[in-house]
């Protein structure tokens, strides 16, 4: 069942909501999709790091070309 959300923004966040709603037509389009996006790029920043850190437990410390291997990887 969706609920209503009330959101307290700023003037930067309020300019930043205008703009996606031009983009994506509705306020809730807008956010809806930026929070999409928004935990898209934590999850994939999550498995990342639990990569790196499983393979460093396995195979010792990456190098920096490794690490970002990984980086462009997981974009």
């Amino acid at each position: 069942m969706a609920e209503r959300t009330a959101l307290r923004l700023d003037e930067q966040a309020e300019r930043d909501l205008k703009f996606l709603v031009g983009v994506y037509g509705t306020q809730t389009a807008a956010v809806k999709s930026a929070l999409a996006v928004l935990a898209k790029r934590e999850r994939l920043f999550t498995n990342m790091r639990e990569f790196v850190a499983d393979t460093e437990a396995e195979s010792g410390k990456l190098t920096e070309a490794e690490l970002e291997a990984a980086r462009q990887y997981f974009q």
